[in-house]
């Protein structure tokens, strides 16, 4: 295989696993900002599995023979069994972790590829989970536990599961920022339904107070530093979507003054090569928006295990690619030899390994006076 870099990652828990984990190729505390290892230039990311079924999807990932994997949330649903929602515990918890752990295509993924996590809702213990979740330090504790993050590690000890890692030399150096939209969201607003209304498009609405939080002061402190920091592409990971806001699903749109808090801070740092990526509305789409210092692009995947026929029918007036309604997982690829700009092409790619939609950019359009898309 062409991972030049790839080792086998062990899973620091559950049965018949070891008791030792290893860093990522390339990986840095949070706080870190040393580059390190090799160039990279394919990295696949995906979202919502359910565990106690097959995911043989990983398996289509290994294939693609990807540099690293990024696990953006719903890596397993760990409140829900497939038929109800129940309260969750540590011992249930662990459980639910160890199911993942146990799956032969999960650990044909992590055999293979280097794999860097964050959470969503269900992963992190609670449909609603936020700030106000009282198992949310025991839950992050789990998750780094699984993940096998280092017990000297930096994010151990911060609030929160955010994390940041450069791969490259100057010149195709990649920053991947992981942030965490669970552990500091304050309760998202409920919007007013007809009575008897389901599910999850339409439930919440915008909140506009100004001390409605999201990421969490700590958490923005952080991101700020990272945007700094030297990187000729940067793929900013969210759990949820960032430009598309108008579903009333889990959304940055639920936050309209965190979301424009975003798009400033990357005009505000000189920050260029933003790309984001978020999951969780189980289909995959692309998003663009001029809100920001340049085109900025939402790459969403979601649905490894399954999918719903009804939320890509929500509006979305940024979309410019999809929507895919299939099982699938994300893929960037960057071009860095191409002439006379590196090119970056986005690609939904389904369980049978054929690309479902594709979005091409060059590099330099990724900048205040780029070029174009």
């Amino acid at each position: 295989m062409r991972h030049a870099f790839a080792v086998l990652i062990v899973l620091a828990f559950g049965i018949g696993c070891a008791d030792r984990a290893h860093q990522t190729p390339g990986q840095q505390d949070s706080g870190s900002t040393a580059e390190q290892g090799p160039t990279i230039s394919r990295i696949a990311f995906g979202s919502c599995a359910f565990q106690w079924t097959e995911q043989t999807i990983f398996r289509s990932i290994v294939s693609a023979e990807p540099d690293l994997y990024l696990s953006l949330g719903d890596a397993i649903y760990g409140d829900f069994d497939g038929k109800a929602v129940f309260d969750v515990t540590p011992d249930s918890l662990r459980a639910e972790w160890n199911k993942l752990g146990q799956s032969p295509d999960w650990q044909h993924l992590v055999a293979n590829v280097p794999v860097m996590a964050t959470w969503d809702n269900h992963d992190c213990g609670h449909h609603s989970a936020g700030a106000e979740f009282e198992l949310k330090e025991v839950s992050k504790e789990i998750f780094l536990d699984f993940y096998g993050e280092p017990a000297d590690s930096k994010r151990r000890t911060t609030p929160g599961i955010y994390t940041a890692r450069t791969f490259g030399p100057p010149g195709q150096a990649v920053q991947v920022i992981l942030l965490d939209t669970r552990y500091f969201k304050c309760p998202a607003v409920l919007a007013d339904r007809p009575e008897g209304a389901r599910g999850s498009l339409g439930k919440y609405a915008p909140n506009s107070d100004p001390e409605a939080s999201l990421l969490g002061e700590a958490q923005w402190s952080w991101l700020e530093e990272q945007l700094r920091q030297p990187a000729d592409l940067r793929l900013v990971a969210s759990s949820t979507q960032i430009v598309a806001d108008q579903k009333g699903m889990d959304e940055w749109g639920n936050y309209p003054l965190e979301r424009r808090r975003l798009f400033d801070l990357i005009e505000t740092t000189g920050a260029e090569g933003v790309i984001l990526l978020s999951g969780n509305v189980h289909f995959a789409e692309i998003s663009e928006t001029d809100e920001g210092p340049y085109p900025l692009i939402d790459f969403t995947s979601s649905g490894l295990t399954h999918v719903n026929q009804e939320y890509p029918k929500a509006p979305n007036p940024c979309r410019v690619a999809g929507p895919y309604v299939d099982l699938n997982f994300g893929m960037i690829e960057i071009d860095w030899n191409a002439e006379p700009e590196t090119l970056v092409t986005l690609k939904a790619v389904g369980i049978d390994g054929v690309s479902a939609l594709k979005h091409r950019i060059s590099l330099d359009s990724l900048k205040a006076d780029g070029g174009t898309s």
